[in-house]
């Protein structure tokens, strides 16, 4: 007969020797290093996020100034308004030799201004050719919209006065002292965090996996057995590297988020939290790995739970990742936050009897 008994010293001793092996671990190694640079260098990567789904994020950010090639009135009012916003127009007698350099990339963009002037009475159609590089193309289309936009303001006073009966409507626009919201900061609390706080606890579920699944593949769990440390013990080692390391990851994470200029609140409530889930998470991968034993079909099984979990979280107002963004920014009651981690904590002590029940009864004899 196995020992089935519970030691506190010899768990953390099977902890140790699995921490050491982590180092070794050139998946989680490579994970690490992913996160580290994505919080290192938060502030650039936001930037140029925000960007893909809002290119009116990278509006009034210090940008060099674009070189246009103007044909057509390059006397007239828009070459002089491009001139005013620091555009650099070039002038070009016609659009062959202005394609050439477009195309040689001597010049950023081509704009066809026709003759015609605010005080006429046709259609002022404009033409832009803007490089196939959309981040090169939303640049540029940025830094052309304020010259544009001045030209249509000149133009419609100079010609709706002319219209019949025409009367301007004098519009009152109340300020509630109430700033928009930022989608570079929606982006950050709605987005980065909570993925910077809970892919290291994702990814502990799946490494504590590969911890137990790998005793049963190499064969190597009989032999811990045949010494004093029971199954309790070495699943409670490995599950107790899985636990812990996320909340250090966490707070680097944080920390690195805070020297980028992100400001977050609440710290010791979010690694709590981040705790309680890194928890939860290891405790179902723990039960997976002990059921199947076999490290693809408990992969597969922990990431079907993942999926469900996920998709279930937004059915639930105080979601671990709505709580994490909302106590990041300071927006929530005390009461609110104390409910939900009550809650949670409960599933995490639910889980764990469960594992300890799951593996007080298997045996390395009813395993095999």
């Amino acid at each position: 007969m196995y020992n089935n008994e519970l030691s506190l010293k010899k768990i953390l001793t099977i902890a140790k020797r699995e921490y050491h092996g982590l180092f070794f671990e050139k998946t989680f190694v490579l994970s690490v290093l992913v996160q580290l640079f994505i919080a290192s260098f938060s502030a650039f990567l936001v930037v140029g996020l925000t960007s893909f789904y809002d290119p009116m994020a990278l509006q009034g950010m210090q940008m060099k100034e674009s070189k246009i090639g103007v044909i057509g009135d390059t006397e007239g009012e828009i070459f002089r308004l491009m001139e005013i916003d620091d555009l650099e127009p070039v002038k070009y007698t016609d659009f062959k030799e202005a394609y050439t350099d477009f195309y040689e990339r001597k010049i950023d963009a081509i704009i066809n201004i026709p003759d015609e002037k605010p005080e006429g009475n046709n259609l002022i159609n404009i033409d832009i050719y803007l490089p196939r590089s959309e981040l090169k193309a939303t640049i540029v289309s940025l830094q052309l919209k304020k010259p544009l936009e001045k030209l249509e303001e000149r133009v419609r006073d100079i010609r709706t006065i002319r219209l019949d009966g025409y009367k301007p409507l004098n519009i009152h626009i109340m300020n509630w002292n109430r700033s928009t919201s930022s989608n570079k900061l929606e982006f950050i609390y709605v987005a980065l965090l909570p993925l910077l706080m809970f892919t290291p606890a994702l990814i502990s579920g799946g490494l504590v996996i590969d911890m137990i699944t790998e005793e049963f593949e190499r064969k190597t769990l009989e032999l811990l057995l045949a010494t004093p440390v029971s199954f309790l013990d070495v699943i409670g080692g490995k599950t107790l590297v899985g636990i812990t390391i996320s909340p250090i990851q966490a707070l680097a994470w944080m920390l690195l988020l805070r020297v980028n200029g992100i400001q977050i609140y609440n710290f010791t409530d979010i690694l709590l939290i981040v705790a309680i889930v890194s928890f939860i998470l290891v405790c179902v991968g723990s039960i997976i790995a002990v059921w199947c034993k076999e490290r693809g079909t408990a992969q597969l099984f922990y990431s079907l739970v993942l999926i469900l979990l996920f998709m279930s979280s937004y059915l639930y107002t105080n979601s671990p990742f709505n709580l994490v963004s909302r106590l990041a920014l300071d927006s929530i009651m005390s009461v609110e936050v104390f409910m939900s981690i009550a809650e949670y904590f409960f599933i995490a002590v639910m889980l764990l009897w469960i594992l300890t029940k799951v593996t007080k009864e298997g045996t390395y004899e009813g395993l095999r």
